[in-house]
């Protein structure tokens, strides 16, 4: 009687396993049909195997004559897939959320903040009512002033000079001032001989308008263009900011050919939406959004820019962490000039402060910028060739997309980057890197978005971007 008892609670169970494994295997088989990224000649063969298995697991637990000691070891199988397509289906999942992440409608921001000298007694932007406030016109200060005055009644005092502005903070005729990220890193690098000493005490977003621009081709058969921007700073990749890093990939998918064109951030050129005399760094075009930044490459490289990639430091430190590292050729000998870290002449291995750092540096190298875009393409290079030619992209894909999912912005649909990871994993095939930048003569001056400010700003080499948009159309196949 114990036995059939036994036996029939047996039954129960492995009908309950084999339910719940049969699900959870269904949904796995789903959810990689809906990512499709992995190619035909590994998932037919793999569906057919799986079919295989489970029908003969399943018939063995389903059917109440089989053998106790076969039914077991069914249910212990069974619990085994169930756990390995349980975690696939984790795995999966996130990166379905991933993918709509970067097919969501990122709204870009502004951050403004609110400084006063930094011994001042006030301490909350209630403190300021009545009082002066300073603000430097630029493309979103009215708005940014305007939201400020709903909250707290004070006299807004303009400023087009940012320099004059500073002084009136420090001679005490404004009270406080209202600036955005953008300025408060010119006074922290480019102004920070002024003597100003400041403290912020209100900070707030402004929301600015998205006329996103793509120009779609079939990423697997088809040469295009992406516009790779970085931003000179960690936190929310929502964020406007100066693009320190400006660099083209021409990627033609049947060649298996990448071409990385860096151009300096000083760059002096054209900011095509701001008007035919809007001159200024290129960094700066990144005050107005990332159209802006890929509409003035396009126009100086005269190239149709595909889709644009927004990256800030916390996108490569994670990225080259998840991969455990890359390894970087380098010209120099040097030690960055903030004494964080020395570097040798040659490869070296580099986590993800040490990437970026060797990224960042200019002031060690007699060329600055240029030397400097160089050493971004390396480390760019460095970071493509681990994921492309080993089991990186399989082994760190879970920490991958935990690094970039909150840093990183892409018009790029994700089904074509879909389609471009199945294309690498169908074959693995390594790609070819070639690397070009732009030069140019220094000098100095205003620009658009400073006009009161002499600025260093580097003047095109005409023969320089000639040469840059032959070989860029040679991997376009024009």
């Amino acid at each position: 009687m114990a036995k059939k008892k036994n036996k029939k609670v047996l039954n129960i169970v492995s009908i309950i396993i084999g339910i719940i494994s049969l699900i959870l295997m269904l949904v796995f088989s789903y959810a990689i049909y809906k990512l499709n990224m992995i190619p035909g000649k590994f998932l037919i063969p793999a569906y057919i195997l799986i079919f295989i298995i489970y029908t003969g697991l399943l018939l063995t637990v389903f059917l109440p004559k089989v053998k106790s000691k076969i039914k077991v070891i069914s249910i212990v199988v069974l619990v085994l897939f169930g756990v390995i397509f349980g975690f696939a289906d984790k795995y999966i999942f996130t990166t379905l959320n991933f993918m709509d992440i970067l097919d969501r409608d990122i709204l870009q921001k502004e951050r403004y903040d609110v400084y006063v000298l930094e011994n001042s007694s006030y301490n909350k932007l209630e403190d300021l009512k009545g009082k002066k406030v300073g603000l430097y016109q630029s493309s979103n200060s009215e708005k940014a002033g305007s939201e400020l005055k709903n909250k707290v009644n004070f006299e807004i005092i303009e400023y087009t000079d940012v320099e004059k502005m500073f002084e009136s903070l420090n001679n005490d005729e404004i009270n406080a001032i209202i600036i955005s990220s953008s300025v408060k890193n010119l006074l922290d690098t480019e102004l920070n001989d002024i003597n100003v000493k400041i403290k912020s005490i209100y900070n707030f977003k402004i929301s600015i308008e998205k006329n996103d621009i793509v120009k779609v081709v079939n990423v697997t058969n088809t040469p295009f263009n992406v516009y790779i921007a970085g931003g000179d700073g960690y936190g929310s990749i929502d964020y406007t900011f100066n693009t320190d890093v400006n660099m083209v990939a021409t990627i033609n998918p049947t060649t298996r050919k990448i071409l990385l064109t860096s151009i300096p951030r000083d760059y002096y050129v054209n900011l095509v939406g701001q008007g035919p005399n809007a001159y200024d760094k290129l960094t700066h075009a990144g005050y107005y959004g990332i159209e802006e930044s890929v509409k003035t490459v396009e126009n100086l490289l005269d190239t149709d820019i595909n889709y644009y990639v927004k990256i800030n430091f916390s996108t490569i430190e994670g990225i080259v962490d998840a991969i455990g590292g890359v390894d970087v050729y380098s010209e120099y000998e040097f030690t960055a000039s903030d004494g964080t870290y020395s570097y040798v002449k040659g490869y070296q291995h580099l986590d993800g402060k040490k990437a970026l750092r060797f990224a960042r540096e200019r002031k060690s190298f007699a060329t600055g910028d240029v030397q400097r875009v160089k050493n971004q393409q390396k480390v760019v290079e460095a970071m493509i060739n681990k994921i492309t030619s080993s089991t990186a992209l399989i082994s760190s894909y879970d920490r991958i997309l935990d690094s970039v999912s909150e840093n990183l912005d892409t018009n790029m649909p994700s089904k074509d980057i879909s389609r471009l990871v199945k294309m690498q994993l169908n074959d693995m095939r390594g790609w070819t890197i070639e690397s070009q930048n732009a030069v140019g003569t220094g000098q100095m001056g205003p620009t658009y978005t400073f006009p009161t400010l002499n600025l260093y700003t580097m003047l095109p080499d005409k023969d320089s971007v000639n040469s840059l948009k032959l070989k860029i159309n040679e991997y376009l196949g024009k």
